[in-house]
C-alpha cells in the first residue's frame, strides 16, 4: 500500500551484522545453532506476507534492531547517559525475546552501568532455562562484576536478577547469598522465581508469604505477591481450592496497585487462566480490565496504549470482532487529541495500534500506524527524542514480526540519518 508524508528517498542500507559472541564473555564464540533460538514462526503471518520465509523474517528482525541500537548509540553519553542506556537496554532486550542471543550479547558489550549488567543477568536466565548451565554461570559471574555507577538501587536489581539464574540452577543458597537479607523487595521476587520449581508440599506456605507480602500494603512488595501468585496460579491451577485461592487473593490484591497496573495486572491474569484452558474464567478478567480502562480517565498520551492492551486481550481470547472494534475506537479518539499531546509522545500510541492490529493480520492497517510513528517521532527539533522513538518504532516492528516494505524502509533512513546535534 502507499504510505501516507512518504519522506526523501533516501537509499537504505540495513546494517550488515558480524558473527557475534554467544557467551557472557566479550572473548568467547559459539556457532548460531548453539546460541540462537528461533522465534515463533507464527509471525510470519504478520510480516507482510501471508508465510514469509523464517531467514528473511530474521534477517529483517536483526536488521531493525541493529538500527534501533545504533541509533540511540549516537546519543552522546553526557548530558544523556541515562536516556541512552535505558534506550540501548531494551533494544537488547528485545533481543532477548526473541531468542537473538548472539545480538544482545554483543549489544551489551556496548552499554555501559547497570543496565549492561541487567541485561547479561537477563541473558543468564535465558541460559540457564535452556540448561545451558555453564553460559548461565559465567553471565551471573560477569553481571556482578559490571560497575553500576552511582546507582545503588540499579546495583541491587542485577544482584536479584542474578539470583533468579541461581534459582534457575537450583543453588538457592547462592541466590540468597547474592540478594541482601534487608533488601525485602528483591527477595520477593527471588521467593516469586523458586515458586515455579518448589515441591508441591511447600506450595502452600510459599502462597502464605505471598498473602504477608500483600497484606504490608507496600508498593514493592505487593507487587513481589502478586506476581507470585501468578506464578504459584500458574502451578496449582487444575487444583480447585488452591485455584480458588489465588482468585481470591489476587482480586482483593490488585485494587491496591495505580490504575494503569491494575488494567495490566487483570490482562496478565486472564493470559494464565487462558492458557490453561479457563476461557470463562479469563473473559471476566479481561471484562473488569475494560471496564476499569473505561472508568478512569488517564493522560491523552497513555490511553491507546493501555486500551491496546486490553483490545490484545480480547484478540487473544478470540474475539476479533471486539478487538477490532476497540482498537477503531481507540485510534479515532488518538487522531482526535493528538494535537493535544506534545509531539515527543505522540508515537507510542501510533506503535500500540500497530501492534494491536498485527496481531489481527491487518497488515495494511498496521503499514500506517507506523508510518504515522515514524512521522510523529521525526517531529522534534532535538535528536534525543527523535532517536528514542526511531529506536522504539524499530523494536515494536521486530518483535511484532512485522517487515516494513521499502517505502517505511526509506522512511527509517530518513529518520536515521538527521540524527545530529542538537540533541
Amino acid at each position: 500500500m502507499s504510505y501516507p508524508r512518504l519522506l526523501s528517498a533516501t537509499t537504505f542500507v540495513m546494517v550488515a551484522l558480524l558473527a557475534m559472541p554467544a557467551a557472557c564473555s566479550s572473548g568467547s564464540t559459539q556457532g548460531r545453532s548453539g546460541s540462537e533460538v528461533s522465534a515463533s514462526s507464527s509471525t510470519a503471518k504478520v510480516s507482510g506476507t501471508s508465510a514469509a520465509p523464517s531467514a528473511a523474517l530474521t534477517a529483517s528482525r536483526t536488521a531493525l534492531l541493529a538500527t534501533a541500537f545504533t541509533g540511540v548509540s549516537r546519543m552522546p553519553i553526557d548530558p544523556h547517559e541515562r536516556d541512552r542506556a535505558r534506550a540501548q537496554e531494551s533494544v537488547a532486550l528485545a533481543c532477548l525475546e526473541l531468542g537473538f542471543f548472539d545480538q544482545a550479547t554483543q549489544f551489551a558489550d556496548q552499554m555501559q552501568g547497570w543496565r549492561q549488567g541487567n541485561v547479561i543477568a537477563l541473558l543468564g536466565q535465558r541460559y540457564a532455562a535452556l540448561g545451558q548451565n555453564d553460559r548461565a554461570q559465567a553471565c551471573a559471574a560477569r553481571a556482578l562484576l559490571v560497575d553500576p555507577g552511582e546507582s545503588t538501587w540499579g546495583k541491587d536489581i542485577v544482584a536479584t536478577e542474578v539470583a533468579r539464574i541461581y534459582v534457575k540452577l537450583g543453588d538457592e543458597s547462592k541466590a540468597y547469598a547474592t540478594v541482601a537479607a534487608d533488601l525485602q523487595a528483591e527477595r520477593g521476587r527471588v521467593e516469586a522465581e523458586r515458586t515455579a520449581k518448589l515441591p508441591d508440599a511447600q506450595l502452600d506456605a510459599q502462597a502464605d508469604m505471598f498473602d504477608k507480602a500483600i497484606a504490608t500494603m507496600n508498593f514493592d512488595l505487593a507487587r513481589g505477591g502478586i506476581d507470585g501468585y501468578l506464578v504459584w496460579l500458574d502451578r496449582v491451577i487444575d487444583d480447585a481450592p488452591r485455584r480458588e485461592r489465588a482468585l481470591k487473593a489476587l482480586s482483593a490484591a490488585l485494587p491496591g496497585l495505580p490504575f494503569d497496573l491494575q488494567v495490566r495486572g487483570n490482562v496478565q491474569l486472564a493470559d494464565v487462566l487462558f492458557a490453561h484452558g479457563y476461557k470463562e474464567l479469563a473473559t471476566l478478567q479481561v471484562d473488569r480490565a475494560s471496564e476499569l480502562f473505561r472508568a478512569t480517565v488517564f493522560l491523552p498520551e497513555d490511553t491507546a496504549p493501555l486500551g491496546v492492551v486490553v483490545a490484545k486481550a480480547r484478540i487473544r481470547l478470540g474475539d476479533a470482532k471486539a478487538g477490532r472494534a476497540e482498537l477503531r475506537r481507540l485510534r479515532t479518539e488518538y487522531e482526535a487529541r493528538a494535537e493535544t499531546i506534545v509531539n515527543l509522545r505522540r508515537a507510542a500510541s501510533w506503535r500500540a495500534l500497530a501492534e494491536g492490529y498485527l496481531l489481527l493480520g491487518d497488515i495494511d492497517d498496521a503499514g500506517y500506524c507506523y508510518a504515522a510513528a515514524l512521522d510523529a517521532g521525526a517531529l522534534n527539533p532535538n535528536a534525543r527524542p527523535r532517536a528514542e522513538d526511531l529506536s522504539a518504532t524499530c523494536v515494536s516492528m521486530a518483535v511484532s514480526g512485522f517487515m516494513p516494505p521499502t517505502e517505511l524502509l526509506l522512511r527509517i533512513e530518513h529518520v536515521r540519518a538527521g540524527l545530529a546535534d542538537p540533541w
